[in-house]
Parts: structure tokens; sequence; C-alpha cells
């Protein structure tokens, strides 16, 4: 049932399988598709900044590869910024469910930082599966060391008592085994870590055996070396120790090998439920099944067929000119730069809202009404017919000016949120709050239509003296009213 890992051993699957390891330490693809047949794949990330583009770019070429396992997230992330990498609970959790949204199956991990001392831990406060969603936590009491009178193997127990006691369950507790020695580590009591005898290494086992009897995997730390220490990969005496432990507790998975070819440029697939498609380096065409799938293309100029709310197209930054066609109402996915969100019928009268995300895209609706949300970036937003809402709720600042090319003052609204627009209260735009000129003309003056430009602008005091942040463009000398806005 459990699996084994090392760590520092990135394209070294075949090797540490010979000392029965079958969880491996991998950075790339090309390493999770080269594994043996049995193992796995923990794919190191070092994200714990929540669901950047960066954190989104490297999970995303994961995505569907049969070999992998789970994520690495970060190592000892440091809930104060004192003493390690900083990192909030709240941007690990995001990082979690994004992976368990978007790849199925996958596992998230941490190893904990001890923010106590090896005589007292602590994890109070830090991390734990509520306030994280993360699945398995890494302990790591490393007894063999030097400063000491003698090995203090209950450091292991006290550990893992502050870890149930934080709210980290035995269950989702892996155990770290210390396999290394020397370099530059200091410990806390003052001394050096020492590589552990045959004989040392088996008695850590067995306190973590008593402890933990069933983890979902065990850590060996480290294979190489880290800081100028001995590692695992150096100790062919410890590794002995390894194989027996390995061999007593391994089930071995059954691993289908990841295809070898691309998907071919126009990928139909068969009605059915959602699935994961891959396009190629050059330009595609990727339409999922009926249900909810992952589509990613390559680098070339992509075309997406979108039929479920659900589907999840993913755009690295810079590849290539990219679009999405929708047939049902459709939010682009954070991260993945698309050029164009647009209907599949520009002449359908079905009502499809669409949502961009942070990059710049441009959005067209159908002769339905529609509800268009740039979603920030310098968006063009067209209605194309009928009664359309176009929605601001992101942050007022440059570079989030949406051009609105087609905007009909008889019966297209404006949608701006209250949170957004600080002052205004919900519902219908008084008519005082509305003015047009090049700026306010009194205190009460807050949502300003340049009719020379079509700028249209926020003044949160009127006339006051903060400054109007623009954040649309309409086309000039429009008939506008307050009535044309609402606010929610």
């Amino acid at each position: 049932m459990t699996l084994h890992y090392t760590s520092g051993s990135g394209g070294l699957g075949t090797t540490i399988a010979a000392d029965g390891f079958n969880l491996v330490d991998v950075q790339s693809v090309d390493q999770l598709n080269a594994l043996p047949a049995g193992s796995k794949g923990l794919v190191w990330l070092d994200e714990y900044s929540g669901t950047t583009s960066s954190f989104i770019q490297k999970v995303t070429p994961f995505i569907g590869n049969p070999n992998l396992f789970g994520f690495f997230l970060v190592d000892e992330p440091d809930p104060t910024g004192k003493w390690g990498t900083y990192a909030t609970a709240s941007n690990l959790m995001a990082e979690s469910d994004w992976i368990h949204s978007n790849v199925p199956g996958a596992k998230t991990f941490i190893t904990m930082m001890n923010m106590g001392s090896s005589a007292n831990p602590d994890f109070s406060n830090t991390y734990n599966p509520a306030n994280s969603h993360i699945d398995y936590y890494g302990l790591d009491p490393y007894p063999v060391r030097t400063g000491v009178t003698s090995i203090d193997y209950n450091m292991i127990d006290r550990t893992v008592a502050a870890a149930e006691a934080s709210g980290i369950p035995a269950s989702q507790i892996v155990p770290v085994y210390q396999a290394f020695g020397g370099g530059t580590y200091t410990t806390d009591t003052g001394g050096q870590y020492v590589m552990p005898t045959p004989a040392q290494e088996q008695t850590m086992m067995d306190h973590w055996a008593a402890l933990v009897p069933s983890p979902a995997f065990d850590y060996a730390y480290a294979w190489g070396s880290q800081q100028g220490d001995t590692g695992l990969g150096s100790d062919s005496a410890l590794q002995a120790v390894f194989l027996q432990h390995n061999t007593q507790t391994t089930t071995t998975s059954t691993t289908t090998p990841p295809p070898t070819t691309t998907s071919p440029s126009t990928t139909t697939p068969p009605p059915t439920t959602g699935g994961t498609f891959y396009g190629t380096p050059g330009a595609d065409v990727l339409q999922g099944t009926t249900g909810a799938d992952t589509l990613i293309g390559g680098a070339g100029n992509d075309t997406y067929y979108v039929n479920n709310s659900g589907d999840q197209v993913i755009e690295a930054i810079g590849g290539g000119t990219d679009k999405v066609l929708a047939s049902v109402s459709y939010a682009l996915f954070p991260g993945s730069e698309i050029e164009l969100l647009a209907t599949t019928n520009p002449s359908g009268t079905a009502a499809i809202n669409l949502t961009g995300n942070e990059f710049a895209q441009t959005i067209q609706g159908n002769a339905g009404a529609n509800i268009i949300n740039g979603g920030g970036g310098a968006d063009v937003l067209t209605g194309n017919g009928g009664k359309d809402v176009f929605v601001f709720n992101s942050a007022l600042k440059a570079g989030n000016v949406a051009t609105i090319t087609d905007f009909n003052v008889s019966q297209d609204k404006i949608q701006l949120d209250h949170s957004v627009f600080a002052g205004l209260q919900t519902g219908a735009l008084p008519a005082g709050a509305f003015h047009i000129g090049r700026g306010a003309h009194d205190s009460t003056d807050h949502i300003i239509y340049n009719s020379s430009t079509g700028a249209l602008s926020f003044d949160v005091d009127g006339t006051g003296s903060a400054h109007q942040v623009q954040f649309a463009t309409l086309a000039p000398h429009l008939s506008l009213t307050a009535s044309s806005f609402v606010v929610v």
C-alpha cells in the first residue's frame, strides 16, 4: 500500500528502483515519461503564491499523464516568513484546490516547518487539511546528530503528537527518514547531522511504524547531496536497509505508459463524459466531449470549441494567437492567454454569457441578450445586437480599460460592481451621479462620460481631490444617461 519516495532523484528512476523506491522526484514531463514500470512521479513545483500564471504553467503539462502521483508544492513553508519561505494557508489551499479540480486523482504534498524545537515541536497555526486542503504533510525530525549526549529517537514521537494536535491526522502524515549527514546544516541543539548507521536507521523506521503504520508514502531524505552533505546515493549499507524496508511494504502500482505521439491537429472525441485533450506544436482545432473537458493547446494558433461551461481551456503565455468559440455561457480560465472569446454562431439568439480573464481579449457576443465581462485587461467588447449587459467588476487601474464597440443606449446596460465603484449604492444609478463632460462639476458626479472622446470614468469624490479613473471607452457623442447604468 505504501509508496517510497526519495528526493534528489530526478532522472534516476531506474537507479533508485533498484533499492525499492517507486515514487520519484521529477521536474519535467520527459522525466515523468521515462519512469520505469511500476513507478510514479511526484512533481517538484516550488510554488507557494496561489494560482499564479507561473503555477498554472508548471502544472498543466502534467495533466492526464498516467505516471503522475502528485505535486510537491513547497518545502517547509513558513506562515510567518521569519525563518523560511513565506506562504499563507489560503494560497496553498488555492493551489491544492486547483490541482484537485484540474488534475483528477493527483495529490498535493508539503513538508512541515517545526515552529518550535526538537524538544518541544509545534505546528499550531501553520497548515493542516482544514485550512490548506493539502493531502499529505511530511514530518522530518532528524535525531542522529552531534551536540547531544545520546540519540533522542523520541523526537519522532513528539513530532507526530504535535502534528496531530495541530489538526493533521496520522493518515495524512508522511514519515521523513533521515538518510543524510554532514554538510553545512546546523541543528537546533548546536550540532551537525550525522549519517545514520544501518542500526540507527532501522530504529527510526521502527518508531515511525508504530506511530504511522500505513502512510500513503514515506520519504528518504535525501538521495543526492544538498549542502555538501553525504546522501543516501553514496551509502550502499544504508541503501540495503531501505531496499529491505521498501520491498517489505511496497505494493507495485500498475502504470500505463504515456502516449508517445501527440494528439492529431483536429480532435473530435466521441460524445461521452469529460476527458483531457492535447494539441500539437502546430495550429490545432480542439473540441471536447459533451462533458466537462480539459483542452490543452500547444505553441500554435489554436481554436477551441466549448460546449460545456465546465470545460477548461489551458493556454500558456505566448502560446500563439488562440480563440475560444462557445455554444454555452463560458468563462476563461485564469492564467490562460486567449486572444478571442466569441460565440460559435454570431447571428444566434441564445442568451450566452462570456467572461474573460486577466489578459486582454476580444470578446464577441451574438444577436441575443449577452452578459459580457472582460475580467480585466485592455479588452475589446462587442455585443453584436440584442439587449446586452457589459460588466465591470475588476480593479480600477491603468491597463484595465475596456472598449465597448457597439453600445446601444436604447437597449444595452453597463453593470457596475459597488465594491469596485466605491460609494455607489446598488440599484439604478441616480441621475445626479452621472455627468457628461471632461470631469465632474459637483461632488455628486461619479460616472463621467467624455462625449468628445468616448472615455468613461469613475470619480470617487466628484470635484474633490481624488482623480477620476477611466474604466471604459465608448463611441463618442452617444446620448448616454444615468439610465444606461445599474449598480450591483
